[in-house]
């Protein structure tokens, strides 16, 4: 396994999360209910799962071994990429006041625009970061480094969000999903 497997499994609950979350704004907008914890629940994952594990594995370890290797290309997409990661928090960030505040539960609430907003970013940040930032790591990072990231990788989960976490969001993420997503 690579670490930009590792990265990629992650984009997949990523994307898991934000389909979930598009569902409740369409609900809200539909006048369905929505529970409080689902959507506190959610904010947790943002914060805990996409940016303390997903992005400290990318700030911290990914990208600077990048820049390290000098990898033609890489400097400018790792400025955009953190780029779109602090926009991120801001967009997480009034979104949990919404939530927190409890002024989610109507039609046209600010938080329905900032969680569109962030929908949009995160799937576009993820893509860019499957189609062009992970291929240029893998292409370039010899299989010490890639096992000194994974090394890293695990440190951040056991340390940064606690062992068996990961596992919690991905019962939250099945749960979410059966509940707000219809079957296909």
């Amino acid at each position: 396994m690579k670490p930009t497997d590792d990265l990629r499994e992650e984009h997949r609950a990523v994307k898991l999360m934000l389909k979930i979350l598009d569902s409740i704004c369409t609900g809200i907008e539909s006048g369905r209910s929505v529970k409080q914890e689902h959507l506190e629940g959610l904010v947790e994952f943002m914060k805990i799962f996409v940016d303390k594990c997903h992005h400290t594995k990318e700030e911290a370890y990914l990208f600077p071994e990048m820049e390290k290797a000098e990898i033609p290309g890489a400097s400018e997409l790792i400025t955009s990429l953190k780029k779109e990661h602090e926009q991120g928090r801001e967009y997480v960030r009034r979104i949990e006041e919404a939530v927190s505040k409890k002024v989610w539960d109507r039609a046209g609430s600010p938080m329905i625009g900032d969680s569109r907003a962030y929908i949009r970013l995160l799937t576009q940040h993820t893509d860019k970061e499957d189609n062009n930032l992970f291929p240029m790591a893998d292409a370039h990072f010899e299989v010490e480094v890639q096992k000194e990231l994974l090394d890293s990788f695990e440190i951040v989960e056991n340390k940064e969000i606690g062992a068996g976490k990961h596992e919690e969001f991905h019962m939250l993420l099945h749960g979410l999903r059966d509940r707000y997503i219809e079957p296909e």
